[in-house]
């Protein structure tokens, strides 16, 4: 299976000048923009067997792959469909890595702001 995974990453701001921290998050606001394709969800590859006794699945070689795009919404509630075409699959892949490069951008004006925020300055400036 493939899942794409959401940890953080650490920027290390604490020697860098305010001034270069104020300079850097004015870059990433110019160039934040949410793409119109991005998928918040994971791009699965599933192999799987049919049950089937006499079926090559049951000897080892399983169906697949399938591609699944996978959404957690709330607490017992997960969205997941079938990319049946190479042009789903293709745009499924396609907007989940979108959606990662947007939140990493997310993440660090988030870690800009709180590292701001640490040393007492304002983040509206």
């Amino acid at each position: 299976m493939v899942f794409s995974c959401l940890l953080a990453k650490i920027f290390h701001f604490r020697r860098t000048s305010t001034l270069a921290l104020r300079q850097s998050k004015a870059a990433l606001l110019r160039q934040l923009v949410v793409p119109p394709d991005f998928l918040r969800a994971s791009y699965v590859e599933r192999f799987t067997t049919c049950g089937k006794a006499n079926c090559a699945c049951a000897h080892g070689k399983k169906h697949g792959p399938f591609y699944y795009l996978v959404s957690g919404l709330t607490k017992g509630n997960v969205l997941k469909f079938l990319l049946k075409t190479p042009a789903q699959q293709q745009h499924g892949q396609h907007g989940v890595a979108v959606y990662q490069e947007l939140w990493e951008g997310l993440e660090e004006l988030s870690q800009i702001n709180a590292e701001l925020l640490r040393r007492d300055d304002s983040l509206k400036k």
